[in-house]
């Protein structure tokens, strides 16, 4: 009698904690913790940042001048030399047969990645310099004592490594388990859209990105997996405009040419072309009975309030409320100003709720909103408060979208009866990545500026001709007029070269500004601190407001003539662009002023973009492809997904099939309960979780 087969393995689930498999203890698993892996899925998701060839492994005393050689050593020293132009760190690896010499030009970010005692595999071409071989800005990863050396020239993933996890300790993981955990991955999509597409199957993609032969089967790995991304976000976004465009109902809207005509009164000025699109756009949206889901985009001063208050004035001629929310106490109670001033000797009430609000006149105030006598609400996150209510809210209109979160626009919406929605943004948005990232959105753009704007004169100076600056600010202030100053940080961290808001403060009061009315505004400093700081800039008490970016959404000042930004090459594009535009707003002609000795060529090509144009869209373009989304579209605010893969920047192509394949996929298959569509309904909840539904409020 033969004996019976023995008992095969057990397959590992992908939901078997990491701690369970093979070679992962507790200390281990923590370091896996840290970092997002919890479960096997986790690590078949935790994707290498890159992939290189390694040239066989040589000591140190073994390595070749004038060739790119790889080593491994440990650190025994390290320095940094912020002398300028080229600044640069410094480390030496030791294997015990030689020392060899590595400089990272513009490196200070290494002063708290690269320490004594870490063992690192470093490739690079290999000079000679005072005796010693030396490697310049080498390619450079964490390694522990346990890796292997590298026998032979190979193709490798390099992952996201740790000071506790090295790359090559994940790899070992990933490399022991993948084969058994490949087949709990399912597909997606029917063959017919494999190739119609020219993807890879789901599972092989995912052994492919992690174990790739070469260069080009790693590529066609991630355009598979950076699909399945963008497929998941534009489904979601679908589902969800489908959910808001079927279940709910908003208020009909009438607006008639009367109306229309005494609404223009109220403004002082004709509406722009770019204006009065957005509004037809808008109307159009209020006259239906499915709620208006409208992002209004346009550039730093286009005109966007305007279009939103006649949004707001066309609920209230049809006996419903409105509420403006804004993301501080300072832009609402601007927003309050700008609205009573253009309201002035009408019968429309407006109330202003922040946490500043009087308590005198709180009860009454809440009271008059819960009745209806208001009919115009503006506010902060006091709006959301339990003890606010509303009659008949008709409408909602949030300013700078990505800076409130997605629970709390769910918050106030439910305070109406699926009211009208209207998002104002003044970060261009390039079309297409609007259309993608907010699907569940229509989009009207405000894409000119109203007559008689005067240009913004923007000039790049390096530090050494700071005094220049200084001399410029003194100048405009003798005129009358006044200045903001914008750093990176609060106070210096003792690690990067950033300038502070306080140790300028300190120093250009003693000197460069000295005599001048001084002010420091930061996120560190209390609400009723900001608020104080910003309405004396505001009254003119103070000559120059020094500050980080709180003031990128901030107060009105059409006396600041001057806007300087120290270490500029520290913002992105688009930031760099809405600081700007916090001058340029009076009669006088305007200047922003960029200080900075740019670190690399990507930061040398923002400062260029920004002495250019003025134009927020050119801005917002440059800055997608030197930076990335990251900038426009908060997506943990959205409830939107994280990308893992997929930068949508560089992926417009296939970011225009996955919308395709979504919107035909919907149309055929509304909820996705075909039974194809099982696994990716079940993904897609696992991607989007709760926010899936509240996404229907933006």
């Amino acid at each position: 009698m033969s004996s019976p087969d023995p008992t095969p393995p057990s397959v590992p689930g992908p939901q078997v904690p990491i701690e369970s498999l093979n070679g992962i203890g507790p200390t281990r698993a923590k370091h896996f913790h840290a970092i997002g892996i919890n479960t096997l899925a986790n690590l078949l998701d935790y994707f290498p940042r890159t992939y290189q060839y390694e040239s066989a492994e040589k000591t140190i005393a073994d390595l070749l001048t004038d060739q790119i050689q790889t080593t491994r050593g440990e650190v025994v020293a390290v320095d940094y030399l912020g002398v300028r132009p080229r600044a640069r760190f410094e480390a030496t690896l030791d294997d015990g047969t030689d020392k060899l010499a590595l400089v990272f030009f513009n490196g200070s970010y290494l002063r708290n990645k690269i320490n004594p005692g870490m063992i690192l595999r470093v490739q690079g071409l290999v000079k000679t310099f005072r005796n010693l071989p030396q490697m310049a800005n080498p390619k450079w990863h964490l390694i522990d004592a346990e890796s292997e050396r590298i026998a032979e020239s190979r193709f490798r993933p390099i992952y996201p490594a740790t000071a506790k996890l090295s790359s090559d300790t994940i790899q070992r993981v990933v490399d022991e388990h993948l084969s058994a955990a490949l087949p709990a991955i399912q597909e997606w999509f029917p063959q017919i859209v494999l190739d119609q597409r020219g993807l890879l199957p789901r599972r092989e993609a995912y052994r492919a990105i992690h174990q790739p032969a070469n260069e080009r089967e790693a590529q066609q790995a991630r355009r598979r997996i950076v699909y399945d991304e963008l497929m998941l976000m534009q489904l979601g976004l679908g589902v969800s405009k489908r959910l808001r465009d079927g279940r709910l109902t908003a208020p009909v809207l009438r607006a008639d040419k009367l109306l229309d005509e005494r609404i223009r009164k109220r403004f002082p000025f004709p509406l722009t072309d770019a204006q009065q699109g957005s509004i037809w756009e808008i109307l159009k949206d209020l006259r239906s009975s499915h709620p208006m889901n409208r992002l209004l985009q346009g550039d730093v001063g286009s005109g966007k309030t305007v279009v939103a208050l006649y949004a707001m004035l066309v609920a209230v001629a049809n006996k419903m409320q409105a509420a403006l929310l804004a993301p501080t106490e300072v832009l609402a109670e601007q927003h309050f100003l700008t609205i009573s001033n253009f309201l002035k000797d009408s019968g429309v009430r407006i109330g202003l709720y922040t946490s500043r609000t009087k308590r005198e006149g709180r009860g009454a105030g809440l009271k008059d909103l819960a009745d209806g006598k208001i009919h115009i609400a503006i506010g902060t996150q006091a709006l959301l408060q339990k003890d606010i209510s509303f009659a008949n809210l008709g409408l909602v209109v949030v300013d700078e979208q990505h800076k409130l979160g997605v629970m709390q626009r769910a918050t106030l919406k439910s305070k109406g009866f699926s009211p009208h929605y209207l998002v104002m943004t003044a970060t261009p948005i390039p079309r297409t990545l609007a259309l993608s990232y907010f699907a569940d959105f229509d989009l009207s753009t405000i894409d000119h500026l109203p007559p008689g704007r005067l240009p913004i004169k923007t000039k790049w100076l390096r530090s050494q001709q700071a005094i220049q600056a200084y001399d410029y600010i003194r100048e405009q202030v003798g005129l009358g007029r006044q200045a903001y100053i914008v750093l990176p940080q609060i106070e210096d961290d003792g690690i990067s070269d950033n300038k502070s808001v306080k140790t300028e403060f300190d120093r250009l009061s003693k000197g460069p500004l000295s005599g001048l009315r001084l002010a420091a505004l930061h996120g560190q400093m209390s609400t009723e601190e900001k608020q104080s700081t910003m309405l004396a800039f505001r009254d003119r008490q103070t000559d120059v407001l020094i500050a980080t970016t709180v003031i990128e959404v901030g107060i009105d000042v059409p006396n600041a003539s001057v806007i300087l930004i120290d270490n500029a090459d520290r913002f992105g594009l688009s930031q760099l662009h809405q600081l700007r535009g916090r001058v340029g707003r009076g009669k006088d002609l305007s200047s922003c002023l960029l200080i900075s000795d740019p670190p690399s060529d990507v930061a040398e090509q923002r400062l260029r973009a920004m002495t250019q144009t003025t134009d927020g869209f050119e801005i917002a373009e440059m800055d997608l492809q030197l930076r990335g989304p990251g900038e426009f579209f908060g997506t943990r605010q959205h409830g939107l997904p994280e990308f893992k893969m997929a930068d949508v920047t560089q992926e417009l192509e296939m970011l225009g099939q996955a919308r395709e394949d979504a919107l035909a996929m919907l149309a055929e298959d509304p909820r996705l309960i075909m039974p194809e569509h099982r696994e990716l309904r079940k993904a897609l909840g696992e991607q989007f979780g709760e926010t899936l539904p509240l996404a229907q409020v933006g």
